[in-house]
């Protein structure tokens, strides 16, 4: 039997077409505000603002405007950490398990707009008795230099808070930057074509 690939185009097309109407999810494709400062630039939520941070190495912020609990920290990682990421994370993490406060949860390494990122959540118990989460993406950018993004939100809220760090994280770049501009609908009509051109 011959195999049809118009039969496959239709529902794809389908599925874009749905996706683009917002059927689907409104969040799927929805940017926010943009911050661009200190030669890096990323979109977050409507409902979240710009604070200041006094972290160390800190070059941007966000928070939520309900509840400043909820949070995402650029920082820009110091150079005696060294040049590679998971040097670098280790390294931190050396004063992280000095703390009897800090619960590891898991440290993974993936891809984020072809750059290499080492994602670590854990848990920090507060002397009040409540926990926050927190999830620590290294990542190092063309610019050779490593930033670290750290999300913080009370772990209550963090299902419902982990889109705005899916939106922060997705979109974080340098200044200037326009490789990490490739759509969500560019990368399935990149699919449908190599599918149809095989």
């Amino acid at each position: 039997m011959k195999f049809n690939k118009t039969l496959i185009l239709i529902p794809l097309l389908i599925v874009v077409v749905v996706s683009l109407s917002g059927c689907i999810t409104d969040d799927l494709f929805k940017t926010g505000e943009t911050f661009e400062s200190n030669g890096i630039t990323f979109q977050y939520p409507d409902s979240w603002h710009i604070v200041n941070s006094v972290a160390e190495g800190s070059i941007g912020a966000v928070a939520s405007k309900e509840n400043s609990n909820i949070s995402v920290v650029v920082q820009q990682v110091p150079s005696e950490y060294g040049t590679d990421i998971q040097q670098a994370c280790s390294k931190n993490n050396v004063n992280l398990v000095k703390s009897p406060n800090y619960v590891n949860i898991q440290e993974v390494k993936t891809t984020v707009n072809n750059q290499t990122v080492l994602i670590h959540r854990y848990l920090v118990n507060e002397p009040d008795g409540s926990q926050k989460e927190h999830v620590a993406s290294w990542i190092k950018l063309k610019n050779d230099k490593m930033y670290v993004i750290l999300f913080s939100t009370p772990l209550e809220s963090y299902e419902s808070q982990r889109s705005s760090y899916d939106l922060i994280m997705g979109t974080f770049a340098l200044q200037g930057d326009n490789s990490n501009s490739n759509s969500l609908v560019s990368s399935i009509m990149d699919q449908i074509n190599k599918f149809f051109s095989s």
